[in-house]
């Protein structure tokens, strides 16, 4: 019998993870990219998370061989199929989590690999582990479509505060309840990300946890395994799991504002360096350290610095300072 939601609770260990990730999230909403920049970084994000979820279903692709579209054909289009998923949620204005939702992801994730797309099983299922041993049985086709009910209910309402807990526990009720002939797994972490689009749409960057979770993928089953019963264990390694993405995504974030440092030229970096180094500087001050270069040159290189994000301009006479942003 599955109670919805399962007992829990948040605990302080919750909360300071909880916390981490918030700040994370916080950090990168206020990083100031180029857009060709952040376009990257999103479309990798949303690759990885589409390659990640298929590999813990199985599939045998590298990011490698993704990018170079070499492998198989049909787990070519397994990934793919994740990929649309998720760009529906990206493009969706999702005020709350409706059936029809499920239904689609369900049937994106399918696409041109089974007929069963946006259906719900008319027979009894159950999860297998690697040896082909039954380690659940699902709850018959008959009480699927009330426990769904109750599902989006739960995590639709206000009731858990915070939106990461409520879509981590939805997650876990999703996948005991097991709807669907297949794909159960690839829909219930997309409505992860479609539950926290719906109540947080602020989010500044698509964290592609899943690349977690198939590292650590025998914990992932155990701990799904066992939810039901032990759900703050569960949880907690869920948190761990998206903060532990969120601070990839910080390293990956400073790495391209790192290159694109690297981009400047001798002197704007040198004149970036004086500015880092003496917190403000005036114009005057930088034409005293180039005494060489011409007023216009000089102006134009801290053009390239502010078009960078990375020197704010203070005043807007010749009298004017320069600072790091």
């Amino acid at each position: 019998m599955i109670v919805i939601p399962p007992p829990y609770f948040v605990t302080a260990e919750m909360l300071e993870l909880i916390s981490k990730i918030d700040s994370n999230l916080i950090y990168l909403s206020s990083v100031k990219l180029p857009d060709l920049l952040k376009d990257k970084i999103r479309r990798t994000s949303f690759l990885r998370s589409s390659l990640f979820s298929a590999r813990i279903e199985g599939n045998t692709l590298s990011y490698e061989q993704v990018e170079r579209e070499d492998g198989n054909k049909d787990e070519k289009k397994e990934i793919f199929n994740i990929l649309a998923a998720i760009q529906f949620i990206e493009n969706s204005d999702l005020r709350s989590i409706t059936l029809k939702t499920i239904s689609k992801l369900h049937e994106e994730v399918l696409a041109g690999l089974s007929n069963e797309g946006g259906f719900l099983r008319t027979e009894p299922s159950a999860i297998f582990n690697q040896t082909g041993e039954a380690v659940y049985i699902a709850p018959a086709p008959d009480k699927i479509s009330e426990l769904l009910k109750q599902m989006l209910k739960f995590c639709n309402s206000k009731k858990e505060k915070f939106p990461i807990v409520n879509a981590f526990v939805s997650h876990l009720i999703f996948e005991k309840i097991h709807p669907f002939i297949d794909g159960n797994g690839r829909v219930g972490r997309l409505l992860i990300f479609a539950i926290l689009k719906s109540k947080q749409k602020d989010l500044p960057f698509f964290i592609p946890f899943e690349e977690y979770l198939d590292e650590h993928k025998d914990a992932y089953y155990y701990h799904l395994d066992r939810g039901l019963k032990n759900t703050n264990d569960y949880l907690m390694f869920m948190l761990q799991a998206f903060y532990t993405q969120t601070e990839n995504t910080k390293q990956i974030i400073t790495g391209e504002i790192e290159k694109e440092q690297l981009l400047l030229t001798p002197r704007q970096e040198e004149i970036y360096n004086i500015i880092k180094d003496h917190n403000i500087v005036s114009f005057d001050a930088l034409r005293r350290r180039f005494l060489q270069v011409p007023p216009r040159t000089l102006s134009y290189d801290l053009k390239k610095l502010m078009d960078k994000s990375l020197v704010v301009k203070i005043g807007k006479t010749k009298g004017s300072f320069y600072r790091i942003k």
